[in-house]
């Protein structure tokens, strides 16, 4: 059996990792077609769980921190709450690595015994993820070189491939060293799959001057009688003075953004820093989360690692719920929490 058969079919039942087992691919998603007596929870409800730890810092939202692995989780809300509950799946797996991931605080294994077990989890949770989603939701699931391609054509065969919506390149800086067998690699890709053809963004702009919206244009800056700056809008061909565009209007809305996110990686002195392994930086979840959620939506971060999803959601105004198998990462989050830090 080749490579790629043993990608889509399994050659055996797939080792779990980090404590998390599941349905086998293909395996019909539990709330499809599930017809229950039992009376479910909504998420800002009490948990019945002891697991569960409830926050509602500084009144932004609820969060809640489940100690146990992403399966446990997904047990959890499967029995106790309604169904398709969350606008925003941010699933931060593994990366197939092959390392040992550790920092001051924390430390968590990514060593595969190879590429299709990988995979086969990976395809396992996101099954899982799919029913968990609101019919206008969004998963986004970060990940990098090493198995990105990979994870694209199983999101592709769950979700759907009309519902992928954009890779989104998160860029970073960093030393760099001549190339010689690999080029510097200087980025994570954002994998990012609606529910359905329902879900919609939220615009975000990006601060830009005035000088570079004109250098953009290339067009001469005329001025009115009030001494407003604004150059002509198109409208498609021979339609090229259609409209006024005042450049003080467009400064002050910004520049929509693209799929090239530049946004700083955590230095070692930054005051985010909380000592977990590849902690994600505050301001990349924060926009994450404005992006595909509005005030009140709830977030769920299956692998929360040191919580900074859930962070963002409560700075943001969203709800969020969020676990890991690790008890560093639960005291990191916990943590961070109670000490409603403002990054």
């Amino acid at each position: 059996m080749d490579m790629q058969e043993k990608i889509k079919f399994g050659d055996n039942e797939s080792k779990s990792h980090e404590g998390d087992t599941g349905p086998n691919p293909g395996q019909e998603c539990p709330f499809v077609g599930e017809e229950s007596t039992r009376v479910r929870l909504m998420l800002p409800d009490a948990d019945p769980s002891s697991r569960v730890t409830m926050y509602s810092p500084d009144g932004h939202g609820t969060i809640k921190i489940f100690d146990g692995s992403a399966q446990d989780q997904y047990d959890h809300l499967l029995e106790n709450y309604t169904p398709s509950p969350f606008k925003l799946i941010y699933w931060d797996p593994p990366f197939f690595t092959g390392k040992q991931q550790e920092a001051d605080f924390g430390s968590f294994s990514d060593n595969w015994p190879d590429l299709p077990t990988y995979l086969n989890w990976i395809r396992r949770h996101l099954v899982r993820w799919h029913p968990m989603l609101e019919d206008r939701g969004f998963l986004v699931v970060h990940c990098d070189w090493h198995a990105g391609h990979y994870i694209k054509t199983l999101g592709d065969q769950i979700f759907g491939y009309d519902n992928f919506r954009n890779e989104i390149i998160w860029h970073y800086t960093g030393r760099r060293q001549p190339a010689r067998l690999r080029v510097n690699a200087k980025h994570d890709t954002l994998l990012v799959w609606a529910k359905s053809e329902t879900a919609t963004f939220n615009p975000i702009f990006e601060p830009w001057t005035r000088d570079e919206y004109v250098r953009m244009k290339k067009q001469e800056v005329h001025r009115d009688e009030e001494g407003r700056e604004w150059i002509w809008g198109h409208q498609g061909k021979g339609q090229s003075h259609a409209y006024r565009i005042y450049l003080d209007e467009v400064v002050a809305r910004g520049r929509a953004i693209d799929t090239v996110w530049n946004i700083p990686i955590i230095n070692t002195s930054a005051k985010e820093r909380v000592g977990y392994p590849t902690q994600k930086p505050h301001a990349l979840l924060m926009r994450v989360i404005a992006l595909c959620t509005e005030p009140g939506d709830w977030v769920w971060d299956p692998m929360m690692g040191s919580g900074t999803t859930l962070v963002a959601a409560s700075q943001a105004g969203r709800n969020g719920f969020g676990g890991d198998w690790n008890p560093d990462a639960i005291r990191v989050v916990q943590a961070r929490i109670d000490a409603a830090k403002a990054f």
